[in-house]
């Protein structure tokens, strides 16, 4: 399959998968490998919402002629390589699972908070506009919304809030300028030691920092309020 067709494979992807709600963001691949082109892409602008990147930002292209996937929200390029060594096709309901940081970061934080949630599956409706504000209303409410440029900051303002404080943080990755996939890892000071969390994997997250744009952390300060209620079944 060459670019052009890889080009059409997409957009014919997006709008089976969106209805015509998501467009690319640019006609050339933002990355490239023996196996797939990697597009960018972008939720079509909506009135009266925020233009915020969706997280699932990009679609690989199979040159084999498969079916597109958005790759994983926790390992972009590691999972576009598990892709190029099995080749495997990727159907929406199985990669789905690779897709729910939402989900899993919201059981982390109601499991925290005494009460345990099962992570919800992916889901196309999950990336529309304001998912990011809907995210931080419903399960961190008055949480400061803060840009850090690295993990040192996110560390340095955890340990300010003191301990008790939650949060999640955006990890928003780029290629070739380009905004091209986001994960969510949840942030926790237990008694003074920031711990990192990726309800994805279960185990401590990996703070990664090669192709990070930038991290957009919301930190939510200890408090006596209610915890928040589980996602709906």
């Amino acid at each position: 399959m060459d670019q052009d067709n890889a080009r059409e494979a997409a957009l014919d992807w997006l709008r089976a998968t969106y209805g015509g709600l998501v467009e690319l963001r640019a006609d050339e691949p933002v990355a490239e490998d023996e196996a797939s082109r990697l597009f960018a892409c972008r939720a079509v602008p909506q009135p009266g919402y925020p233009g915020r990147p969706m997280l699932a930002a990009s679609v690989a292209v199979p040159k084999d002629g498969g079916g597109p996937f958005h790759p994983a929200s926790h390992d972009l390029w590691g999972d576009l390589a598990e892709f190029a060594r099995t080749r495997k096709p990727r159907p929406v309901e199985e990669q789905g699972r690779r897709l729910n940081a939402r989900g899993c970061v919201v059981a982390v934080e109601c499991g925290l908070a005494g009460t345990p949630a099962v992570p919800l599956p992916w889901s196309p409706a999950h990336e529309a506009p304001g998912w990011w504000d809907l995210l931080l209303r419903r399960y961190f409410p008055g949480a400061d919304r803060l840009t850090c440029a690295d993990w040192d900051e996110v560390i340095r303002a955890t340990q300010e809030s003191g301990p008790g404080t939650r949060g999640v943080v955006w990890i928003r990755r780029q290629a070739s300028g380009m905004e091209v996939s986001g994960h969510l890892v949840h942030v926790h000071n237990d008694d003074g030691k920031v711990v990192f969390l990726d309800g994805m994997t279960g185990r401590l997250a990996q703070l990664e920092t090669a192709g990070v744009r930038f991290l957009k952390y919301a930190r939510r300060p200890p408090s006596p309020a209610r915890p928040p209620p589980p996602p709906p079944p």
